[in-house]
């Protein structure tokens, strides 16, 4: 009951707080679409469509009182808007209509959601209160199920976080993906969080999220979380100027996760180089095999849940019998676009992910030279290291329309906003979210949060001169 009322009083302090500054009713729906309180809640918000009122109460907003200041409009934004447009018009000719229809009923709404927060996140103070929402919304999952995990060891297919079930943030695919992709982003604000006090052991909170994060990712006894973890190890410690340091650090992680990982562990891991005796890592090479043929004779795709009409031919062996079985799922984004969104959707999926890539590399490098935008480093540091792990580790679980990508791409593009708006930032410069929020619509202060830089002395350097 206590649970239930707290998880009210936060739902009800988003929306409250949309009403004077509309963002953070977008940053409620980022709580409610990640954290799912109406999944733990015993009343009223189990009763309502919490997602719903949300997202048209940050919407509105938007709409009534902050239409101001637009992002540029950038390749990563219409890809977004295209792939909605396509998954949708899909729909026509999915070849299992009704689950497609319930899985577009959610996708859609990611997809959508995700274009528009750009418009709605613009100074750094957003952008963070964006990080920060997001972390500690997965955190509620997996903060448990991380401490469960260190003292009794975790299992393939326990659930040991807030949700039960087989599905959400409870499945281990969805959930170990995820943590890993907290990570980097944990380790961000833990050296550039402006909103939270500045305690001295405040950085080491995070550093424990982070770490609360790499022990569930590793409790689930999901495969695809070792390659992801390898991936996001190489990526950071590339992207890092203390590889030395941060390469013990890994080294020592790493002897720790083999020491104390189970035989079950070791086991499970091991069937990595066997797929051909273990049934399910066998079975997706045979489904993956059946999606390329399907979209040989339909290029368009089959619609959302196409995998539906699949029959997977399981061959004899020397243990096991032959077997037919049907409706497997893709457990890949790669085979998951390409089987229900056809060549066109893969096409812009792979597009949007190369491209939102090289828009981070560019923004680190333009952003280097000054001093004061060294967190849009860190920030775009972050968002790569969590993009590779997704397009690793997803390479073996179907989670391609699952909000995580499609929040990374949108901070990415709010980053990208913020350092446009700042290249063109006038000598005033604005502080305070809140007096930008209530700002009148036909005079638009600045947005842009970095005092001094652009005030290099005289003859340095024009206001208005591009960075870089």
């Amino acid at each position: 009951m206590l649970r239930s009322l707290w998880l009210l009083f936060v739902y009800m302090a988003f929306l409250g707080l949309g009403v004077s500054a509309p963002f953070v009713a977008t940053l409620g729906y980022v709580w409610v679409d990640t954290f799912q309180p109406q999944a733990v809640s015993y009343i009223l918000l189990s009763q309502l469509p919490v997602a719903m009122i949300m997202g048209i109460a940050a919407v509105g907003g938007y709409i009534l009182v902050d239409r101001r200041s637009p992002p540029p409009l950038t390749l990563q934004s219409v890809l977004q808007v295209m792939m909605a447009i396509w998954v949708t018009a899909t729909l026509v000719w999915a070849q299992a209509p009704d689950a497609a229809w319930e899985k577009w009923d959610w996708a859609f709404k990611t997809i959508a959601f995700a274009a528009f927060m750009p418009l709605v996140i613009r100074s750094r103070v957003q952008i963070e209160a964006f990080a920060q929402t997001y972390v500690f919304s997965l955190a509620a999952n997996f903060v448990t199920f991380g401490v469960k995990v260190l003292i009794s060891g975790g299992g393939y297919g326990r659930n040991l976080g807030l949700e039960a079930g087989n599905s959400g943030l409870s499945e281990g695919g969805l959930l170990s993906t995820s943590c890993l992709m907290a990570i980097p982003l944990a380790i961000f604000l833990a050296s550039h969080s402006q909103l939270l006090p500045k305690f001295k052991l405040m950085p080491l909170a995070y550093w424990g999220i982070a770490g609360l994060a790499l022990a569930t990712a590793i409790g689930t006894y999901e495969r695809s979380a070792l390659v992801g973890l390898i991936v996001l190890a190489l990526y950071m410690w590339t992207r890092t100027k203390h590889k030395i340091g941060f390469g013990i650090v890994v080294v020592i992680t790493a002897c720790l996760v083999i020491f104390s990982t189970s035989h079950a562990w070791n086991a499970r891991v091991d069937s990595i180089t066997n797929f051909e005796q273990e049934n399910s890592a066998y079975v997706r090479i045979l489904v993956w095999k059946w999606t390329l043929g399907f979209v040989a004779s339909h290029p368009l795709g089959g619609g959302f849940a196409s995998y539906l009409v699949n029959h997977i031919e399981i061959p004899a062996t020397s243990t096991s019998a032959g077997a037919v079985e049907f409706g497997r799922a893709f457990h890949s984004i790669y085979f998951e676009v390409l089987g229900e969104q056809g060549y066109p959707g893969l096409f812009m999926f792979l597009l949007l992910a190369g491209s939102t890539f090289l828009m981070l590399r560019r923004l680190a490098k333009k952003a280097r030279p000054y001093p004061e935008l060294k967190w849009v480093i860190g920030l775009s540091d972050a968002l790569q290291s969590g993009l590779a792990v997704f397009l690793t580790s997803g390479a073996f679980v179907g989670i391609a329309f699952q909000p995580m990508f499609w929040y990374f791409i949108s901070m990415s593009i709010c980053l990208n906003a913020y350092v446009w708006r700042v290249e063109r930032a006038g000598a005033q410069v604005v502080t305070g979210w809140r007096a930008m929020a209530l700002a009148p619509a036909r005079h638009y202060p600045p947005v842009a949060e970095v005092p001094g830089w652009r005030q290099r002395g005289p003859g340095t350097q024009s206001p208005n001169a591009p960075l870089g």
